[in-house]
């Protein structure tokens, strides 16, 4: 007898062999033999491979560059009434900046240490007042109600800062004037219809910085009011009051709050009454 063969499945070459017969074809097929690299080529590849390494790598001891440092924004408090006592924006435009001892703001440090707390009444068509008005009309030019008629009201003189409001085509705005250099204005509310003896807060804020800062505030009258004087951060001050309107500034630091601490109203009849600023933003 021949010697023993094991029956085999012929494998076609469309047909992939089973498992078991993969690994028995595998076995027969020579491995090659394993080729080094030549003497010295491991060093070297070595080498290469930790100089790629330092170079991704950061190194510990180096400083980051620092940061863009970001811009300062210089920040103007203002409070408007809309049924409470909100913070709001009040269109403002700050003509020129003085600037004294690393303060700045629209008017001076020595412009503000000249305020009074009794305003001196200006007639808008004379002297300092004609002055005042003309350079806020300069400025106004294309602001609020450009073109129409100019009504010149609340205009006073608290030392070497007049202030005025400037009413034209239903538009109001509120001006500050020290100088041909220094001045501000801003877009104020139209004088609002109130109660015969009612005193309301419409808008109020602060503007510059350090000991060029100051506050101002404005609101409506009743026809029966009179007069109006206020206290704030231990200063007392007459208000000036006007067709339908009272307007107020006085210099102080963020602290002092454009909000009076106390208001006291003169009514026609020549009663009087003491109310807390607060009280004035309830309708």
């Amino acid at each position: 007898c021949g010697p023993a063969h094991e029956a085999r499945t012929p494998v076609n070459a469309g047909q992939r062999p089973e498992p078991v017969e993969r690994a028995e074809l595998l076995g027969q097929v020579p491995v090659p033999a394993e080729r080094d690299l030549p003497a010295g080529r491991h060093a070297l590849h070595r080498e290469r491979l930790m100089r790629q390494i330092d170079l991704d790598t950061p190194t510990p001891t180096s400083t980051p560059a620092p940061a863009p440092a970001r811009p300062r924004f210089r920040r103007r408090l203002a409070v408007t009434l809309a049924g409470a006592l909100v913070v709001g924006t009040v269109v403002a435009v700050a003509v020129t900046q003085s600037s004294r001892g690393g303060a700045s703001g629209p008017l001076s440090s020595a412009e503000l240490a000249s305020w009074t707390g009794v305003p001196t009444p200006l007639a808008a068509s004379t002297g300092p007042g004609a002055t005042a008005e003309k350079w806020c009309l300069d400025r106004m030019a294309d602001g609020p109600g450009a073109g129409a008629p100019v009504k010149i009201t609340n205009a006073d003189l608290r030392g070497k800062v007049a202030s005025m409001v400037v009413n034209r085509g239903g538009k109001a705005m509120l001006c500050y004037v020290a100088s041909e250099t220094s001045g501000l204005w801003e877009a104020i509310d139209p004088v609002k219809n109130v109660a015969a003896d009612a005193v309301t807060y419409d808008t109020g804020g602060s503007h510059g910085d350090g000991d060029a800062m100051f506050n101002y505030a404005q609101g409506s009258v009743g026809a029966g009011v009179k007069a109006i004087t206020m206290q704030v951060a231990g200063r007392t001050f007459q208000v000036t009051v006007a067709d339908g309107r009272w307007t107020a500034w006085w210099p102080g630091t963020m602290s002092h709050r454009a909000v009076p601490d106390t208001v006291t109203v003169t009514l026609a009849d020549g009663t009087t009454r003491v109310v807390s600023g607060s009280s004035l933003f309830t309708r």
